[in-house]
This record gives C-alpha cells, sequence and structure tokens, in this order.
C-alpha cells in the first residue's frame, strides 16, 4: 500500500505539463526579420550560461553582435537548464542566460482513492441427531457432525490524505543569436541625459553607449563612454543626427575624422574602414 501512495504522488509532483521555459516563453522579436541570423544548426547544441546580472552579461554579448529573441520567466520547482537549452533549440538559439532564485516551499495536501478490498475468512461446525424406526427391529437413531469454511469480500475505496512539500524557484531565461548587420562605424549611439549635459557643459554631442567588436571603430579605438561631438568637420547635434553623418560618408571613403570628448577632454580618431 505504501508504495502504491509513493507512486501517485509522484505522479502528482511531476504532472503531464509542458516545461516552464516552453510554456512561459515569449518572444522579443521575430527572428526572420533580423539582419543575417546565425541560427542553430542541425546536431548543434545551444550554449547555456548562469548569470547572476541580465543586465551585464547581456551587454557583454550585444557587443558581439548578439540580439535576444525572446525569454521564459515563471515561479515553479526547480528546473533542470536542460530545459532550457531544449527551448533554445526549439526556437533557434544558440545562447542562452539562465538564472533561478529560490523564493518560498509551498506545501499542498490532497486527498488519494484508493482501493480498499476487504476478505473475510470464515468456518463453523453443525451437529445433527436424528432418530428412526427399523421395521420389525425397534428404533435407532444417528449423530451426525460436520464443519464447513469460507470467505466473503466487499469491494471500497479508502481516503488517503497526501501533503507534499515544494520548493520553488524564480527562473528566468533569455535567448540570443548572433547576427552580422552591416556597419559602417559600429557603434550604437544614445543621446546625452541630463546629467552628462550638465558634467559637460554642452547640450550637443552623441553618447557612445556600445562598441561592436570586428567593426571599423572598434579597430580605430572608439570606446563606449566616448561623446562624438563631430563628423568629418561636421558639429552633431544628437543622436538622429550623428546617424545622418555617418550614413553619408561616401562608400568609397577610406576613413572618416570623429571628433569625441573622452574624460572632459577633446581627442580625435581616425576611423579606417
Amino acid at each position: 500500500m505504501n508504495r502504491i501512495i509513493c507512486i501517485f504522488a509522484l505522479v502528482i509532483l511531476s504532472g503531464c505539463a509542458a516545461s516552464g521555459y516552453q510554456q512561459f516563453y515569449k518572444p522579443y522579436v521575430d527572428v526572420n526579420t533580423l539582419p543575417e541570423p546565425e541560427l542553430i544548426q542541425e546536431g548543434q547544441e545551444p550554449q547555456v550560461y548562469g548569470t547572476d546580472n541580465f543586465d551585464r552579461d547581456i551587454r557583454i554579448l550585444r557587443a558581439k553582435k548578439y540580439v535576444a529573441i525572446g525569454y521564459s520567466s515563471f515561479n515553479g520547482g526547480y528546473e533542470d537548464t536542460k530545459n532550457a537549452q531544449t527551448q533554445a533549440r526549439r526556437i533557434g538559439a544558440t545562447i542562452v542566460l539562465v538564472n533561478s532564485q529560490y523564493t518560498n516551499t509551498q506545501t499542498t495536501t490532497s486527498t488519494l482513492f484508493l482501493p480498499d478490498t476487504q476478505t473475510t475468512y470464515h468456518s463453523g461446525s453443525a451437529n445433527a441427531y436424528s432418530t428412526y424406526n427399523i421395521n420389525y427391529g425397534g428404533y435407532g437413531s444417528v449423530n451426525t457432525n460436520a464443519t464447513y469454511s469460507g470467505t466473503s469480500t466487499t469491494y471500497g475505496t479508502k481516503a488517503v490524505p497526501i501533503t507534499t512539500h515544494q520548493r520553488r524557484y524564480d527562473q528566468t531565461a533569455i535567448y540570443l543569436v548572433k547576427i552580422n548587420p552591416k556597419m559602417k562605424f559600429g557603434v550604437f549611439l544614445q543621446d546625452l541625459t541630463p546629467e552628462m549635459r550638465t558634467r559637460n557643459e554642452r547640450n550637443t554631442g552623441a553618447f557612445v553607449d556600445l562598441v561592436f567588436e570586428d567593426t571599423a571603430a572598434f579597430y580605430s579605438n572608439v570606446l563606449p563612454g566616448d561623446i562624438i561631438i563631430s563628423i568629418d568637420g561636421v558639429p552633431v547635434k544628437n543622436t538622429k543626427h550623428t546617424q545622418e553623418l555617418m550614413a553619408q560618408v561616401p562608400t568609397t571613403a577610406k576613413s572618416s575624422k570623429l571628433v569625441v570628448l573622452r574624460n572632459g577632454e577633446e581627442k580625435t580618431i581616425e576611423v579606417k574602414f
């Protein structure tokens, strides 16, 4: 009986639900809209990395031209990260960052109705005494003894309370794929924040938030944190204006001169294509 109860408890705990990484997956973008995505190939396994800081590690991967295509986030019993790897393979991601944090232990009590068949054994004895008349010979008597045994079976169910304890975790996975966009310069720009304007005593310029690896800007030593203030002698106003000036650089140009503010000082950088 104890073995049966354990089996039923295991069924309750495991259930038939799909992996949380699959069930709670949400896409960020349609992979088909990305520029030259490097999707998972047949026989290739996605790489799974644990992280304690998504913002930091995603930023590192963005510089390597990886883009997040979706995420999974759920609270439940701990799941093996192989489930995240399976989901990554399903959507074509090549890298997945995972994190899990313990939240609480959940106690659940339920009732199992199990077969309850009972068999009763019984036995006894019987005694019979009789007299009879013998023609022409008078009367006689017979004393008879007998024993008996048997069984009877009743069928029913038994209610058995089952209490389970489950450790629960917040579990998150972010799926990434590498892209190969055509980048003439290779920088990701942001407008200046009010704090930057105050610190640098200027309202114009474009903040270099990210420098993509293996690009012209990367090999010319443009750094994250630089503030571009002019391109080929033309003062820039903001991010949009900077991008327009970069787009106007002739495709035949061998280089372009950027003037940047780095640590409060102006620096000229020749970006070679």
